[in-house]
């Protein structure tokens, strides 16, 4: 009887072990995929359209692609509170150069001044934010 208790307990043992390592195992592969930046922003610009004074054009390329989700492009009116303007789908994997745009519509904006970013959002949900464009309106 006493060996079937010792028995018991060293399987309960070795079973704490394995999952005390599995879960470390887990733990470093989603500290290391943070890491990994879901997209290389090769260029990113936002101007009033020449032909469309309501309208501001944003264009943005893409150099590498890794399990890239979607990008979100955010607006601001005072530089500090931003909200979602576009949810803009992408490749998600690719190393070719993408090309990206969106034509925001600044009709009712009342500032003389409109802030743009872009948050890339990865597969794992991790976000990454572009730096901050500032677009001048002339009213």
């Amino acid at each position: 009887m006493k060996t079937l208790v010792t028995l018991k307990q060293n399987l309960l043992k070795s079973t704490l072990v394995l999952l005390v390592s599995v879960l470390s195992l887990v733990a470093n592969a989603r500290s290391s995929s943070k890491g990994i930046s879901p997209v290389k922003l090769a260029a990113f610009t936002a101007s009033v359209n020449n032909t469309n004074n309501n309208k501001v054009d944003l264009k943005w390329s893409t150099e590498t692609e890794t399990n890239l989700n979607y990008i979100m492009v955010e607006k601001s009116t005072d530089g500090v509170i931003f909200k979602d303007a576009a949810l803009v789908f992408t490749y998600g994997n690719t190393t070719a150069k993408s090309d990206y745009s969106f034509a925001d519509n600044i009709s009712k904006i009342k500032s003389t001044a409109v802030y743009y970013r872009l948050r890339s959002v990865g597969v794992d949900g991790t976000s990454q934010y572009s730096e901050t464009l500032t677009v001048t309106i002339s009213k």
